[in-house]
């Protein structure tokens, strides 16, 4: 018997969604990543590729691609960028709007 360790499936990634996100074609950015290691740029067919989880993505890729994407950390690429954090909600409020926020927050997690 085989026992299986880990999920059976990639985990989802955003990559086209955040490509979308910031209105870049895949050629733009492939053409915003460093050359692979076998110093050929990558190309259009390996962004669609990895869109489409047909090509796993080292650690160094999705580092890469956070980068091209102008993401603070590839952990930005397993999610939704149509998705705000709370902290992007929050960015321009006011100190009076977010202690309303955070106690609506508060609210809501007492009643779930």
């Amino acid at each position: 018997m085989v026992t299986r360790i880990g999920p059976r499936d990639p985990i989802k990634h955003y990559l086209k969604e955040w490509r979308v996100y910031r209105a870049l074609t895949q050629q733009q950015l492939a053409d915003r990543l460093p050359n692979g290691d076998d110093g050929k740029p990558t190309g259009k067919d390996q962004i669609s590729r990895w869109e489409r989880n047909e090509r796993g993505m080292t650690m160094d890729v999705q580092a890469a691609l956070a980068d091209a994407l102008g993401l603070e950390n590839p952990g930005e690429l397993f999610r939704d960028p149509a998705r705000p954090t709370l902290d992007e909600l929050l960015k321009g409020a006011t100190p009076e709007q977010r202690i309303q926020a955070i106690s609506v927050v508060r609210a809501l997690l007492k009643t779930g």
